[in-house]
């Protein structure tokens, strides 16, 4: 007779040694790409005790020397645990030594570990961009992001943050009015956090001021990735959409 194996877990669920009611999840691996599973399920950030989907959050994964390791891109091996995508939350998961109670047993955390934290998504967004250029879903240009506007409702629109105020105004004027400001989940995500030199790095020139991400997987994929970085710094001045008129 075949024994049937109990099926391995995907996760660990774990009591807070304090309290025994704070729960932290712990996975297994790296979560996989395709699956039957739900595309973007929930995990419990180990500082906060919140669930929310995994998309708003960032792996930490332990290098082969006992070092906590940000994984934004959730693919190191290994156990992994689960923060909220934001500073606040990564310095409190340090001050509360989260990572060794998560993992279950004494791990280094560099205390330098949010900044790690924000430069790797930094640097993941830009990367987003180049992939979204050489799939053909992002337009540059004063004019041509001017056109595409009148043309079709862009996913995003990326303004340099040091591009001359005239420039930014006007486009930024158009899109208001055409799309208006009283549904924000219906507009164009507005993304000012980057620098002109920044921006044609990942694009490919030498500066890039104005620049447009269509509709399609490519926006879909930055947006969820600049949201996170949203955490760690303001996506945009908070004054550009009144300045616009």
């Amino acid at each position: 007779m075949t024994q049937n194996l109990p099926r391995k877990q995907t996760n660990d669920v774990i009591p807070d040694e304090k309290s025994g009611a704070d729960i932290v999840e712990i996975d297994t691996g790296p979560p996989k790409k395709k699956g039957r599973g739900p595309s973007d399920p929930e995990r419990r950030c180990i500082a906060t005790g919140n669930n929310m989907p995994q998309s708003a959050m960032v792996r930490f994964a332990i290098s082969p020397d006992g070092q906590v390791t940000p994984d934004v891109a959730s693919s190191l091996p290994g156990r992994g645990a689960w923060v909220e995508a934001t500073s606040q939350s990564i310095d409190l998961a340090i001050s509360k030594k989260a990572f060794s109670r998560a993992f279950k047993k004494q791990v280094q955390v560099d205390q330098s570990l949010t900044e790690q934290t924000h430069k790797l998504l930094f640097r993941r967004c830009l990367d987003l961009l180049g992939f979204a250029k050489r799939a053909g879903d992002i337009i540059l240009g004063f004019e041509q992001v001017r056109e595409e506007i009148r043309l079709d409702e862009p996913s995003c629109l990326i303004e340099a943050q040091d591009g001359a105020s005239d420039g930014r105004k006007k486009i930024l004027s158009l899109a208001k009015a055409i799309f208006g400001d009283d549904e924000p989940s219906e507009q164009p995500i507005i993304i000012g956090c980057f620098t002109s030199e920044e921006l044609g790095m990942a694009l490919g020139r030498e500066r890039v001021i104005h620049a447009i991400v269509k509709r399609g997987r490519s926006s879909h994929n930055w947006i969820t990735e600049v949201k996170r970085l949203g955490g760690f710094r303001p996506l945009r001045p908070s004054d550009w959409m009144s300045l616009a008129g």
